[in-house]
């Protein structure tokens, strides 16, 4: 079987069958724009045909294996479950600007090994195909779309590096944003990277008015290193030489995504290292305090609202734009892999 969300396999198919392309249309209405996951329900195409698509298609790969809300009901975390067995998570952000924004997935676990990373401690278990990435944002749409709001923005910052399943990213990226399907724009969608040089210069060519954001978390190549293996093999001069070309191609400014975490990457003196280190870059800086997750052994933690707010006055001093996360969805356990980690294990026992 395949998946609705794989437009290829549909149209071999209907030229197999010699099933007019026109009906695509009508499917890709019924799917895209009124949320219709059921064939049964798509009553402009025939019965015939829908008997067909149920033997031969199918709307959702993943489970919805568990969906938590936070007490104030602006969080809500969406466990999945894969076809074979793994855990992945999404979460959907609700601001009190009336955005809504969904964090999803692109890996189960992930290789990138970062200190300080719950996701990471599992490992990688393998890339999320482009439809089970699609499933993520449909889900979160259709359930946004039942409480009378529409989803607007959408991050590739949940499990997983993306540029490490660039192939499925990309396809993703593609249908949720193509007009006859969600639509959404270019630049409401961010994909977030530790810094894999080569997929970003693959990523400024393809996506040019999509938005990335790079987890820098420190400014120098030795607090980096500690904190990100990346960095030994894409340093940071190189790294912020791609990002120089990447602004000059495309004119768009860059999140760099820094975890603050006490006593690591904190101090004053990196403040302003990391100030020179952007000063007259198109940049904007969001401030992570760091979420503490089971398992950590208390080694971690965040720094208070002072250290931090002082740290973001020195790059105020560059001109350098920035803001501090607001926390959200800490009673649900919203960090990435908390709550896949938690069933993973549970289901071990």
């Amino acid at each position: 079987m395949f998946s609705i969300h794989d437009e290829e396999a549909i149209k071999k198919f209907f030229s197999w069958q010699k099933i007019p392309l026109f009906r695509y249309a009508q499917i890709e209405n019924a799917l895209y724009k009124n949320f219709v996951f059921d064939f049964e329900a798509m009553q402009t195409i025939p019965k015939t045909l829908r008997e067909q698509l149920i033997e031969n298609f199918f709307f959702f790969s993943l489970t919805c294996y568990e969906k938590i809300s936070s007490e104030n009901g602006q969080t809500t975390k969406i466990l999945f479950k894969t076809s074979d067995g793994f855990f992945v998570e999404s979460v959907i952000m609700r601001h009190l600007t009336g955005r809504n924004t969904l964090c999803i997935s692109c890996q189960a676990g992930c290789a990138m090994g970062c200190s300080f990373c719950a996701t990471g401690k599992l490992g990688l278990q393998r890339n999320l195909t482009f439809y089970e990435i699609v499933e993520q944002v449909m889900f979160a749409a259709k359930l946004l779309n039942e409480e009378g709001v529409i989803l607007r923005n959408v991050v590739y910052m949940g499990m997983g590096e993306p540029f490490l399943n660039y192939e499925n990213v990309k396809k993703s990226i593609q249908i949720i944003c193509e007009q006859k399907k969600l639509n959404l724009a270019n630049r409401r969608v961010t994909v977030s990277s530790c810094g894999i040089i080569p997929w970003i210069q693959a990523f400024m060519n393809d996506f040019s008015q999509t938005s990335l954001a790079i987890s820098l978390h420190a400014p120098n190549d030795e607090v980096r290193n500690m904190m990100m293996s990346v960095n030994k093999k894409y340093p940071l001069a190189d790294l912020m030489q791609t990002l120089l070309e990447y602004e000059k191609k495309t004119n768009k400014r860059i999140f760099y995504e820094y975890i603050m975490i006490q006593w690591v990457n904190d101090s004053l003196a990196l403040a302003t290292e990391l100030a020179q280190l952007l000063e007259w870059r198109l940049a904007h800086v969001n401030f992570i305090p760091y979420n503490s997750w089971e398992g950590r052994g208390g080694t971690y933690k965040a720094p208070s609202r002072i250290i931090i707010e002082n740290f973001q006055r020195t790059l105020e001093k560059y001109g350098i734009p920035s803001t501090i996360r607001a926390t959200m969805g800490d009673d649900i356990d919203a960090a990435c892999w908390q709550l896949a980690r938690k069933k993973g294990e549970e289901e071990k026992e």
